[in-house]
C-alpha cells in the first residue's frame, strides 16, 4: 500500500462513525453504523481540444486527443466516479462521516481523494435549533450538488459556478448553524465558518478559467492546469490565516421558494509568498411553481489578487435551470454564462468570456441504478489559451450504481 493511500486509509477509518448532517443516501435514522459506495462509468465523446484535466486547453472533464499536430475527438469508455461513504452514531448523539473518491482523470491517478471527514452534533428539533460540525469539508453554497456521494442532482455536469466551487476549495475547520420555523411560517437559516487551507484560491480561475465538470475535491489532491507541467495543492496553507465564510436562508416552511446568500473571504496574506486574496459573494433562487418542476438560479462574483505574478482578476458566473421530474425521470436545460476580467494588465491576461447550453436525460431503474445522457453546447474564448474555441460541444452517456 502506498503512503497516500494509507494516509487516507487512516483518516477514514479515524473520523467517519456517524450518520452524515444530510441523509443522501436516506439511511435510516437508527443505524448506528453504514457503509455506502457509489461507481460511476461513462461513454463520453469531446473535445476537439484536450481536456484541462489532460493539461490541455479544454473546458469541459473530457475532450479530445492530440493527431497529426492538431486534435481530434474521441470516444471512450471512462470511470468518472468511485466514492466510498462510511459513518456511524457515536455516544451523546455525535455524528460523523467521510468519504473517500477515486477520479483517475482528475488526479492524474488513481489515489483516493479525501472529500470530507468531520464530526457533527445537533441541538434542538427540526423547527428550532443549531449545529456544530469540525473536520474536513466543503462549501455550502452549492445548490446543485445535492445528490449522492455530493454529486449534482440535476445533471451530470454542474454549472461552471458549482463546478469551481467543489473542483477548487477543501479545507479543514469549524462551522456552526442555527435554524427556526417562525410563527409566521418562514423558515431561516445562518451558517458561518471558518477554515484553514484556499490560500491559494483563484489561481484555478486565472490560468484555466471557468470550466464544467462534476470533479470533487480533495484535501490530499491536486488539479492540473493547461499548458503547464506543475499542478495546484488543492489544500495549500501557507500563511496561517483562516478563511471565513457565512450562509444565510429565507423560505416559506414547505420551502416552495428559498432564498440563500453567501460570502468567502480567504483572508489570505499577500505578502506570504504564493498565497492569494480571494474574496466573493453568491445569492441563490430555488423555486418549485410545481411539484414536478425545479427552477434553480444562482450567481458569484468576486475577485482574486495576488502579489507576483501579476494574475490579477474579478470573476463572475452565473445559470439557469429548469428541471421536470416525473416517476422516475428527469429532464433538465441550463444557461451558463461566465467570465474572467484581467486587472492588472499582467504579461499573460487571465480575461475569458463564455457560456453554455446543457441538455439532461436521467432516469432511476430500482433503488440503485439510474443511466443519464447529457449534451452540452459550449461557447467559450479565452485570451491566453492558444486555441479560439477548444470545447464547443459534447456529450455523455452515464450508467451509476449505488449501494
Amino acid at each position: 500500500m502506498s503512503p497516500a493511500i494509507a494516509r487516507t486509509a487512516w483518516v477514514l477509518f479515524a473520523c467517519a462513525f456517524a450518520a452524515p448532517a444530510l441523509a443522501q443516501y436516506e439511511v435510516e435514522e437508527d443505524q448506528r453504523f453504514w457503509l455506502r459506495a457509489l461507481l460511476d462509468v461513462r461513454l463520453v465523446n469531446a473535445g476537439p481540444a484536450t481536456s484541462w484535466t489532460d493539461k490541455g486547453f479544454g473546458k469541459t472533464r473530457y475532450g479530445g486527443k492530440a493527431a497529426g499536430g492538431g486534435f481530434e475527438r474521441e470516444t471512450r469508455a471512462v470511470l468518472s466516479q468511485f466514492a466510498v461513504e462510511v459513518g456511524a452514531t457515536l455516544p451523546w448523539d455525535v455524528r460523523a462521516q467521510a468519504q473517500v473518491n477515486v477520479q483517475p482523470d482528475i488526479a492524474g491517478n488513481n489515489e483516493p481523494w479525501l472529500v470530507e471527514a468531520l464530526l457533527r452534533k445537533e441541538f434542538g428539533g427540526p423547527r428550532n435549533g443549531w449545529g456544530v460540525q469540525s473536520g474536513i469539508m466543503n462549501m455550502p453554497f452549492s445548490l446543485e450538488h445535492v445528490g449522492p456521494a455530493w454529486s449534482p442532482d440535476f445533471t451530470l455536469s454542474a454549472s461552471a459556478l458549482n463546478s469551481w466551487l467543489w473542483e477548487d476549495i477543501n479545507l479543514a475547520g469549524v462551522e456552526g448553524e442555527w435554524w427556526r420555523v417562525t410563527k409566521s411560517g418562514f423558515r431561516l437559516g445562518a451558517l458561518v465558518g471558518a477554515g484553514y487551507g484556499p490560500d491559494q484560491l483563484g489561481r484555478l480561475l486565472a490560468l484555466r478559467g471557468w470550466a464544467l465538470g462534476d470533479g470533487l475535491s480533495g484535501v490530499n489532491g491536486d488539479l492540473a492546469l493547461p499548458g503547464r507541467n506543475d499542478r495546484l495543492d488543492i489544500f495549500d496553507e501557507r500563511d496561517h490565516r483562516p478563511a471565513v465564510y457565512s450562509w444565510l436562508t429565507l423560505s416559506d416552511e414547505q420551502e416552495v421558494a428559498s432564498l440563500k446568500v453567501g460570502y468567502l473571504n480567504n483572508e489570505g496574506d499577500q505578502t506570504v509568498d504564493g498565497v492569494w486574496q480571494t474574496h466573493f459573494s453568491t445569492v441563490g433562487v430555488t423555486v418549485h411553481p410545481h411539484p414536478r418542476i425545479d427552477v434553480v438560479v444562482q450567481y458569484l462574483n468576486g475577485q482574486a489578487h495576488v502579489a507576483a505574478p501579476a494574475n490579477d482578476s474579478s470573476i463572475r458566473a452565473f445559470y439557469a435551470l429548469v428541471s421536470h421530474h416525473y416517476k422516475r425521470q428527469r429532464f433538465t436545460l441550463r444557461y451558463d454564462s461566465f467570465a474572467v476580467n484581467d486587472l492588472d494588465g499582467g504579461p499573460v491576461s487571465t480575461r475569458e468570456r463564455g457560456d453554455g447550453f446543457t441538455a439532461d436525460y436521467l432516469i432511476d431503474i430500482g433503488l440503485r441504478h439510474r443511466v443519464a445522457l447529457e449534451y452540452l453546447r459550449l461557447n467559450s474564448r479565452r485570451a491566453a489559451s492558444p486555441i479560439p474555441d477548444p470545447t464547443p460541444n459534447g456529450w455523455q452517456l452515464s450508467y451509476r450504481f449505488r449501494y
